[in-house]
């Protein structure tokens, strides 16, 4: 009998098929020896390598099935060899064809059989599998793999060939399985596995998508529109470009027939290509014929029908019935909207975000640049973009932002505020007096409200003040960058008499 050392041996310097012919013989002679099943997972490993070389696909399924029915061989006793044996195994499932997936339906059913330890190979097995998104089987594979035995460098983004960045094994492998259970539409596992993506979420905000695929999971077990807003919308404000986010939006608002339109407008103006667009023109055209809208319903319509079919596609079958309907005929389309989609959803990013009285204490035209002060000792500073308001300073804003991972802020929205209905807070004022300028000084100050307020040389020159002029100031407590202090100081200021 030979020893695992003699196969190994004679597959390596080439002879595996003597190799292989001997462990059969050995295995023959003692069935039940563990140390002859040994010798015969080594010669097939050997063979499911040869089999990949050739691209012999059959082959190395028929050469699996034999290594899956050696029952003495255990992951763990024969670590080394299952190890090998999953690199390949993970080699043969990155090149299965989408055409071929019953090749994946044989392959599963023989390494379904084991449970293996977290390793590089196993989560390289998992990740040629995601490739196969039509698979009807990869959300059993997910669950039989286990989320749980991904590795701290699977949750790690990685570089691709050309430099650019690719999500982490970890993101791939909740999103693929939260793809494949709403294909399923299995409530019961969507419910089982909404939990773990929510605290994948918590646990690593820098990853983008699970909030989205997170979303789609609630709405599909039912969730209260609050919960859904709530782990959809940090994920919505950084993708609001996105026409598919805009279309998620609509679903979670889908009993809100206002709003729920305005998320589906705001999709279809995102300049995606119109051959995405098509569910979204189907249900606007839909919303806008509850409301006997029917111009703008034939709008979009027509450009849904005249992409479906540049495309070669077949018409849904409203879209067939509209197009034959006796209003279609006499509607004049209407490619207006009827509706300010943008201010509406931009107030829905908003939902979930800390909400301030802001006043912006500098301007910047030319790097179109402010600086703002938003709360109690809290300073920043935003592009003109950002704020989405012609601002200056002295301007009073109702600032809408969150914190970031690094405890920095980050505008959401904005909007104006109203000086004469604001009466202050702790850290802005509205200070009413004279003028008080030290003599030679280019500097002055106005006192009212507890506080001193100091009024900068550009100020005093920009209202060419001499003192005692009776005026009114935007007082705020700022950062003084010289002094490394906070202090009142003069935001923006309007005398009486001018």
């Amino acid at each position: 009998m030979a020893t695992v050392k003699d196969i190994t041996a004679m597959c390596k310097a080439g002879d595996v098929a003597k190799a292989y012919q001997q462990a059969k013989a050995d295995l023959g002679e003692a069935p039940q020896d563990v140390w002859a099943q040994r010798e015969m997972g080594w010669a097939l490993y050997y063979l499911l390598k040869t089999d990949l070389d050739n691209n012999d696909r059959g082959g190395f399924l028929a050469h699996a099935e034999e290594l899956a029915g050696l029952d003495l061989l255990t992951t763990s006793g024969d670590a080394m060899m299952f190890s090998n044996v999953l690199w390949k195994m993970a080699e043969f499932a990155k090149t299965v064809a989408p055409g071929s997936l019953h090749e994946m339906d044989s392959l599963f059913g023989l390494v379904g059989k084991y449970t293996f330890a977290p390793s590089k190979g196993y989560s390289c097995l998992l990740k040629s599998c995601l490739r196969l998104g039509q698979w009807e089987r990869l959300a059993d594979f997910i669950e039989w793999w286990n989320l749980d035995n991904l590795q701290p460098d699977d949750f790690e983004q990685y570089r691709l060939e050309n430099g650019k960045k690719a999500m982490s094994l970890a993101e791939q492998a909740y999103i693929g399985y939260a793809k494949a259970l709403l294909r399923k539409g299995d409530v019961g596992r969507i419910s089982a596995f909404r939990p773990k993506i929510e605290k994948l979420t918590e646990d690593f905000p820098d990853m983008m998508y699970p909030g989205y695929f997170c979303g789609k999971l609630m709405l599909a077990t039912g969730a209260a529109r609050d919960d859904a807003l709530t782990v959809v919308m940090p994920f919505a404000r950084k993708k609001q470009s996105e026409f598919w986010i805009w279309q998620l939006l609509a679903e979670v608002y889908c009993d809100d027939t206002e709003k729920c339109m305005a998320c589906l407008l705001r999709a279809v103006h995102c300049k995606a290509q119109e051959s995405f667009l098509g569910k979204v023109r189907v249900r606007l055209a839909s919303a806008y014929l509850s409301l006997n809208d029917y111009g703008r319903a034939k709008y979009h319509i027509e450009k849904t029908a005249g992409c479906y079919t540049r495309q070669g596609w077949r018409l849904p079958y409203e879209v067939q019935d509209w197009l034959r309907a006796p209003w279609m005929q006499t509607a004049v389309a209407d490619s207006s909207d009827g509706l300010d989609y943008k201010l509406m959803t931009d107030a829905m990013l908003s939902y979930g975000t800390n909400e301030s009285v802001a006043v912006v204490t500098h301007v910047d035209i030319a790097a179109r640049r402010a600086a703002i002060v938003y709360g109690e000792k809290k300073r920043m500073v935003v592009t003109l973009r950002d704020l989405k308001a012609r601002v200056a300073e002295g301007t009073l804003l109702t600032l809408n932002w969150v914190a970031s991972p690094d405890g920095k802020a980050s505008v959401v929205g904005s909007r104006l505020l109203d000086a004469a209905g604001f009466g202050g807070n702790g850290y802005i004022k509205l200070v009413s007096g004279n003028i008080r300028k030290p003599a030679d000084k280019p500097f002055a100050f106005i006192e009212g409200q507890g506080v001193r307020c100091f009024i900068t040389p550009a100020t005093v020159r920009k209202h060419c003040l001499a003192g005692n002029e009776s005026a009114t100031a935007i007082a705020v407590y700022d950062y003084n960058k010289k002094r490394d202090e906070w202090s009142w100081r003069c935001a923006s200021l309007k005398c009486k008499s001018q």
